[in-house]
């Protein structure tokens, strides 16, 4: 099993419980309680010792039998004492359980805590509340009614998003012109900002706009909504198809939502959809505010206390990305509406998936992020990254190498071409320009030619060749400068021309 340190760190970090690890992971429940049990047994602590890789962690929790007849022979809890505990404020099943293993170190594992505990609730006739941790989870859906507004000559449907924590019961509510990714994303948002902060679990209803593939162990989401949880720090566990006990907590906000306000308007039509949300805005702050029928408080003033288990708010909204899947061009740029923007030459020819925002362009191979650009103005073509560039394209790139050679002269220009050509590593042809460059310093710009023109018609181009003829007489008297055709050489004229005075500055 190769998600074991995931596993272990939702049960110890996260707190989650052995049910949620198991959606979580794609895995089934027994296999969590196993590696739960192995772990206990084997002796180590958590966090692991980092040293410790996976192969390790695994071989350590399975090099032995797992001591599945442990819960057999434990010390069990007082459930009577359980039951009374459970009644007071904040406690709960895992605070409880945690307690009794600190107490009895090879005791029984939560889930048969959980069975056992609800069986002797159930024999003592007790009634017993779900136990939603505050700010642990917040549930999204959209209800079935919907109400009316006009857009222009024409009247619509408005379709009416919902929101609950899980814990406080506080309920939101947004109307949208639709049900699509954006306004699931958009009512989302709204939630968290009227909540005050962010759950540590989404639960949506599996809506197609946000699910890619709905399945009872794995589901896969889309790559927006999965940028989205990203970007909330959210744990997104969507709703079980035909389970309605994984989403109660929003099946009764939204017919509550239905019977004490969709109802109430159900032969109005508002003017516009602004008028419609400024009116549902009124009446959902009314409802939380309402008293509880059965119990002391209401939704407005438990999801005061709940507001201090929530995260802080990103500090900025989420924008959602398009993507684009693009074959990186010989030339080692991508296409992005007639942009055009590089990745490293290592990836021509392959096949990438571009993220585009408003501001930025990133470009990723394998889930992995291999270029970031921010967006190009309208008027440019071409973005393009040096260090994206093989080194002999950014030596011709870069204007420096080569109008300090125009400005030395022709016979320059075609040694440094020519050296570019016939190196095999574009890195030792950039060092051994620059060394060539650099004699100007201590020789004259004639006597550099001249020995420019004598390595090549020796073909001993390079730094050293050159450095050595100017020590020798030879270049004491001016050579004639032979003509020279390459298939690599462009001439100074493609260049332009810099004053030799710019060049023994640069250098």
């Amino acid at each position: 099993m190769r998600q074991i340190r995931e596993l272990l760190r939702l049960h110890f970090e996260e707190g989650l419980g052995q049910r949620v690890i198991a959606r979580a992971l794609g895995v089934v429940r027994s296999t969590v309680e196993r590696v739960l049990q192995r772990f206990a047994a084997s002796g180590l602590a958590w966090p692991p010792d980092p040293a410790l890789t996976d192969a390790e962690l695994e071989q350590r929790l399975y090099r032995g039998p797992a001591q599945t007849g442990l819960a057999k022979r434990c010390v069990r809890p007082n459930y009577a004492e359980v039951a009374k505990e459970l009644s007071r404020k904040g406690v709960t099943r895992r605070l409880l359980w945690g307690e009794y293993r600190d107490r009895h170190a090879d005791g029984i594992g939560y889930s048969v805590f959980c069975d056992e505990l609800a069986a002797f609730l159930g024999d003592r006739d007790l009634a017993y509340r779900h136990d939603h941790v505050p700010g642990e989870k917040c549930y999204f859906d959209f209800a079935g009614l919907t109400l009316r507004y006009r857009d222009g000559a024409a009247t619509r449907d408005a379709h009416i998003f919902a929101a609950a924590l899980g814990w406080s019961n506080a309920i939101f509510a947004y109307a949208y012109a639709d049900e699509t990714a954006p306004s699931w994303l958009d009512g989302q948002q709204r939630a968290f900002v009227a909540f005050g902060g962010v759950t540590r679990i989404g639960v949506p209803d599996n809506p197609r706009p946000l699910v890619a593939r709905a399945d009872r162990y794995e589901p896969t989401l889309t790559p927006v909504y999965d940028d989205f949880a990203r970007h909330y720090g959210l744990i997104v566990i969507p709703a079980r198809v035909r389970k309605p006990k994984d989403k109660a907590a929003v099946e009764g906000a939204v017919k509550v939502i239905e019977m004490r306000i969709l109802a109430t308007a159900r032969d109005r039509v508002f003017p516009s959809l602004a008028a419609l949300n400024d009116w549902l805005t009124e009446a959902v702050a009314a409802l939380n505010a309402a008293p509880f029928q059965k119990r002391a408080g209401s939704r407005q003033s438990q999801l005061l206390q709940e507001r201090a288990h929530l995260a802080p708010l990103p500090t900025a909204r989420f924008e959602a990305p398009t993507y684009l899947r693009r074959k990186v061009a010989r030339d080692y740029h991508v296409d992005v509406y007639r942009q055009y923007y590089s990745v490293p030459y290592q990836h021509a020819g392959q096949t990438v998936e571009v993220r585009l925002t408003r501001e930025h362009v990133e470009v990723l191979r394998n889930d992995t992020r291999i270029a970031l650009h921010r967006r190009a103005l309208a008027t440019q073509r071409f973005v393009t990254e040096t260090d994206h560039m093989p080194a002999h394209h950014r030596a011709f790139r870069d204007p420096k190498i080569m109008q300090r050679a125009t400005a030395i002269g022709p016979q320059t220009v075609t040694l440094i071409e020519t050296l570019f050509a016939k190196r095999r590593h574009p890195e030792q042809a950039i060092r051994s320009a620059q060394g060539v460059l650099a004699l100007v310093r201590d020789h004259s710009a004639m006597a550099l030619e001249a020995a420019c023109a004598r390595a090549i018609a020796l073909d001993s181009v390079g730094y050293e060749a050159v450095r050595r003829l100017l020590l020798v007489a030879q270049v004491q008297t001016p050579l004639p400068l032979p003509a020279v055709t390459h298939e690599h050489v462009r001439g100074g004229d493609y260049y332009g021309a810099t004053s030799a005075a710019e060049v023994n500055h640069a250098a």
